[in-house]
């Protein structure tokens, strides 16, 4: 048990990694390509990010509806204490306007669009997740695949719950936040990253046993 916390929490801080990087980079897709260096690091690592977690439970049954619970508070503590890092460094006046315009976006959504915008990201992140996981480990299809729907994900503007974590985190301490607006966005955030994660691994689970049969 301990493990998977420890798994979580790092799962969050490599993705506020991730995140930190996009922030940084004044060209919107170059960021979105180096965005991608937390999912490496965590899909590489085996760590427990929720988006990762949520697939794999329903494909190959590694994980349990705890896990999710797991790696949600572990993912958000995770990327909690890289935001306050970040906040008490130069760093954060490197990103600050960039997390006020993002967060700001996000906490002035409506609740069908985050939600909406939660399944989309959770489709490209469930693709990463089954297709690189078929891919030897560090080869060029696993980077490539990987690579290339994280930063479509994250180019498109889609919600993905711990990115979300994280710049909500810089913005409140920053700026501050109605706590209810922040409970909008991960509510429904969370929901969207969760059903989309579910179909697209219950989808492929299906085709797989539809090859196997044939």
């Amino acid at each position: 048990m301990k493990g998977k916390w420890v798994s979580s929490i790092m799962a969050g801080i490599f993705i506020a990694m991730g995140a930190m990087v996009y922030l940084s980079v004044p060209n919107t897709l170059i960021g979105s390509m180096l965005f991608a260096t937390g999912i490496f690091l965590v899909l590489n690592l085996h760590n427990m990010l929720i988006t990762r977690v949520c697939p794999l439970m329903v494909y190959d049954h590694k994980y349990h509806w705890t896990d999710i619970g797991i790696s949600w508070i572990g993912n958000g503590l995770g990327t909690l204490a890289a935001a306050l890092i970040v906040y008490f460094t130069r760093f954060e006046t490197v990103i600050s306007n960039s997390v006020k315009t993002i967060a700001e976006t996000k906490l002035s959504d409506t609740p069908q669009s985050l939600f909406l915008l939660g399944i989309l990201c959770a489709c490209f992140v469930a693709f990463a997740v089954l297709i690189g996981a078929k891919q030897e480990q560090g080869s060029f299809g696993q980077i490539f695949y990987v690579w290339l729907f994280i930063t479509a994900f994250v180019f498109c503007g889609f919600e993905h719950i711990v990115a979300d974590m994280f710049y909500l985190s810089c913005y409140a301490l920053y700026f501050g936040a109605e706590a209810l607006s922040v409970i909008k966005v991960l509510g429904c955030v969370t929901a969207g990253n969760l059903a989309g994660g579910l179909f697209i691994a219950w989808a492929v689970r299906k085709l797989d046993k539809k090859d196997e049969v044939r």
